[in-house]
């Protein structure tokens, strides 16, 4: 080996020129290689819905406070026309209304969690409304039976509150929610990142399922329901043995 040839020293703090410059390509070749991966993992990920939550604008709802099968404000002061409102707390737990606040004109405060004709507040405050009258839902309409394919959604981040509010990565948000006692949801599966509406998923009297529903919620199922529309907002009334683990 002649004098002129590059050879590594362990101890020394000097690199041979041939070694500084393939570690250099090398680095870079890898920062360039881990933002390609990110970018295209990131266009290959589902979108994840047009649901919101703008926690820096507040509002005042009036209506009726309805307990079942969630507490719920029904409302016209959100476009005109009747609207349920589910009311949550600002966590992933169910709020408590006084008795006399139910079944009777109520404002309430807090933020909007909306997607498309969905809607569900963070509340920060009830208060009675001297306004009289009380907003009524009308009678239910049933739109028959249908076996659909999807999953089954804890409301309140697939309504806006997280984004993406369904799926795997989602799922232990889902249960926590769903343990709390926060309202659910189902979407079909072509549907879950997009704007089209989904159901309220309740058991086969239209009430809130109860704990056993936990393990199922966030995974792909195949449920035979019967469609009911109250207020605008249909619900998907399921027996508990319908529902399959896909």
């Amino acid at each position: 080996m002649s004098g002129e040839d590059p050879f590594f020293i362990g101890w020394s703090n000097d690199l041979a020129k041939p070694s500084r410059r393939f570690l250099l390509a090398a680095g870079a070749g890898l920062v360039a290689g881990a933002g390609a991966l990110g970018l295209g993992l990131g266009r290959a990920a589902p979108p994840p819905g047009p649901g919101a939550w703008d926690q820096g604008r507040k509002l005042a709802v009036t209506g009726t406070i309805y307990p079942e099968p969630y507490f719920h404000l029904l409302t016209e002061d959100l476009g005109g026309d009747l609207k349920p409102v589910f009311l949550v707390g600002p966590d992933k737990n169910r709020i408590s209304v006084r008795p006399a606040l139910t079944f009777t004109g109520a404002a309430v405060t807090g933020t909007l969690i909306e997607r498309g004709e969905h809607a569900m507040m963070a509340v920060e405050g009830i208060y009675p409304d001297p306004a009289p009258g009380r907003v009524r839902p009308g009678p239910e309409k049933d739109l028959g039976e249908v076996v659909m394919t999807g999953e089954i959604l804890d409301a309140k981040c697939w309504f806006g509150a997280m984004r993406p509010g369904h799926g795997k990565t989602h799922k232990a948000c889902a249960a926590l929610c769903a343990r709390g006692g926060l309202p659910l949801a189902f979407a079909e599966l072509e549907r879950c990142a997009e704007g089209k509406a989904g159901f309220l998923f309740l058991d086969h009297r239209g009430m809130a399922f109860g704990p056993e529903i936990i393990p199922l919620v966030a995974d792909p199922v195949m449920v035979r329901a019967r469609i009911v529309e109250v207020a605008g907002l249909r619900q998907a009334r399921v027996a508990f043995g319908d529902i399959r683990r896909l």
